[in-house]
């Protein structure tokens, strides 16, 4: 797998199945801006809110071939096999992107498990082996990571704006980047101590601007 990170804003999605799985994938997609179709003959309770709401288009059918026409993205959820088979071979002759929710080793992409803290986002993924371990790991980092990371990197960008001024050559800039996320540094964050790990990095720029 070839990690990489897809703005789906305004992107044309169908998934395939009206179920809970479909609806995980749903949300995923609503959440991060877009547009979704559900293709079902039947929806559950809580996707049909969201097409009464008109947060989803709903084409109340069963999958035939064909039916991915026009979309950027296509997850199936509905757990019949030779629907994903087929839509797996669209996918390789259309070039769309394919998840296979229910069938993992047909899609041409995974959907790792992910969460956002301090502005900071984090992916999971096991290539589809075991989602629930993704699952796991995920909820794991959720506890460990501590919101002092978010904050340290709201400091690092506003520190960030007055580097051209401060350090004019490439190799003190790379010098300095490797301080502010040294492990003496981050030890400080990880201790909650923004303004000493600030006056650590601060003392460092002067130190730099001196270095030949």
């Amino acid at each position: 797998m070839y990690p990489v990170n897809i703005k789906v804003r305004d992107m044309s999605c169908l998934v395939i199945g009206g179920g809970h799985i479909a609806l995980r994938k749903v949300s995923k997609l609503l959440h991060e801006g877009a547009e979704v179709t559900v293709l079902a003959p039947a929806l559950s309770e809580e996707l049909m809110e969201l097409y009464r709401k008109n947060r989803i288009q709903w084409k109340q059918a069963f999958y035939k071939p064909g039916d991915t026409a026009g979309y950027h993205f296509v997850v199936t959820a509905c757990g019949v096999r030779n629907v994903a088979e087929q839509v797996r071979k669209e996918a390789l002759n259309h070039f769309f992107l394919y998840n296979g929710a229910d069938f993992p080793s047909l899609g041409n992409c995974s959907l790792p498990a992910g969460f956002e803290t301090g502005g900071i986002g984090f992916a999971i993924s096991t290539n589809g082996r075991s989602p629930a371990m993704a699952k796991y790991i995920k909820t794991w980092l959720e506890r460990e990571i501590p919101p002092s990371f978010g904050a340290w990197l709201d400091r690092v960008s506003v520190i960030r704006e007055g580097l051209p001024d401060e350090l004019s050559s490439s190799r003190a800039r790379e010098c300095f980047w490797h301080s502010v996320f040294s492990d003496q540094i981050m030890n400080l964050v990880l201790s909650g101590k923004l303004d000493e790990a600030e006056e650590c990095v601060r003392h460092a720029i002067g130190r730099f601007r001196t270095e030949p």
